[in-house]
């Protein structure tokens, strides 16, 4: 080889490594998101350190916290396979309504509906103005916006202690319903004993999961304060008694602590007390607001209308020639005149 092959390929190498050239230039530094600049303006450090994601959520749920420990699901009984994400119907004589292949997964039910917490939040009660739509995109919903912008949500959205495992259609089907009692005893899915009435909007649980629900019910109202009625707090202080903490629960609790650092006080036989819920959503959309909602543009005042305009002329059809074309588009405010939007009125008169 050469001594100029040699050179050449050593400058290659060289240039390799540094990677420099007269046009390259260091990169700029990204820009915080809205999400990123929320969580440094909030401070969270009173909520729990729940999972980033609701995909996250659902992986930890079914994989960390209940795979090996406890392969039930909630409301049913049904075994599921956490990898799989399917359930296996026939073990709980599980027999669909209606979807029988959305019966057939497993889906993360939200006891407290993600529904009633979010419509505390600006980011559920007002999208357009705290997400508002990009040109040519489409408008985010509530709950998108929320779980775009609101750590405070997703801190509640993606709480293990309120997820559980679920029979997908009943899932589904129980909605954002409230819990309550429901007369008689319709069965709609076999041997399953959970009941739900779109008339009302109330879904009534077995009675082995009562306690369940009441104290995720009171847990989430504690940690995110959100208020639950009078006649709620009468039923789960109820269902609570009438449905003991068990050796699944108590053990559920503590692998969720690992997970995210806290407890549900109420498995650990806290009680509830409706006086002592801290506001902390409230506080907080003070600060999505700021911080989220876009910076609103001062209106170009409305031009002087010349008392000359005669208030019956509105159409090209109505001038005379371009000059009072021109005339009704400038001291009129007449835009209609100028379709295109390039300065000049009616076409067939101003060529």
């Amino acid at each position: 080889m050469t001594i100029g092959r040699v050179l050449f390929f050593i400058s290659i190498f060289i240039i390799g490594l540094t990677g420099c050239d007269e046009d390259s230039k260091p990169a700029k530094p990204s820009q915080p998101s809205v999400k990123e600049e929320l969580h440094s303006k909030i401070d969270l450090s009173s909520l729990p350190n729940s999972p980033s994601s609701f995909s996250s959520a659902k992986s930890t749920l079914y994989k960390k916290v209940y795979k090996g420990n406890y392969d039930k699901t909630i409301y049913c009984n049904c075994t599921f396979d956490p990898d799989k994400k399917t359930v296996d119907l026939e073990s709980c004589g599980v027999t669909p309504r209606k979807n029988a292949k959305r019966a057939s997964r497993i889906e993360a039910e939200h006891v407290f509906p993600a529904y009633q917490f979010g419509n505390f939040r600006k980011c559920w009660r007002e999208p357009k103005t705290v997400c508002p739509a990009e040109e040519g995109k489409k408008q985010m919903s509530g709950r998108q916006c929320c779980e775009e912008v609101d750590p405070v949500f997703l801190r509640a959205h993606n709480d293990l202690h309120n997820l559980f495992p679920a029979v997908g259609e009943v899932n589904g089907d129980r909605s954002n319903y409230n819990w309550g009692m429901i007369d008689g005893e319709k069965r709609s899915y076999g041997e399953c004993n959970i009941e739900v009435d779109s008339s009302i909007r109330r879904a009534e649980p077995p009675e082995y999961v009562w306690g369940n629900i009441a104290r995720t019910m009171f847990y989430m109202s504690h940690t995110y304060g959100v208020k639950l009625s009078d006649q709620d707090v009468k039923l789960y202080t109820a269902w609570n008694k009438q449905d003991p903490v068990d050796a699944w629960e108590k053990e559920r609790n503590g692998i969720i602590a690992k997970l995210q650092g806290n407890r549900n006080p109420f498995i650990d036989g806290k009680q509830y007390d409706p006086n002592k819920i801290n506001r902390f959503a409230d506080i907080t959309n003070a600060d999505l607001q700021h911080v989220a909602a876009p910076a609103k543009e001062s209106k170009p005042s409305e031009p002087d209308i010349d008392p000359k305009c005669d208030t019956s002329k509105k159409y090209c059809s109505h001038m005379a020639d371009c000059d009072e074309a021109k005339f009704y588009l400038n001291s009129c405010g007449l835009k209609g005149l100028d379709r295109d939007g390039d300065g000049v009125p009616c076409a067939s008169l101003c060529k």
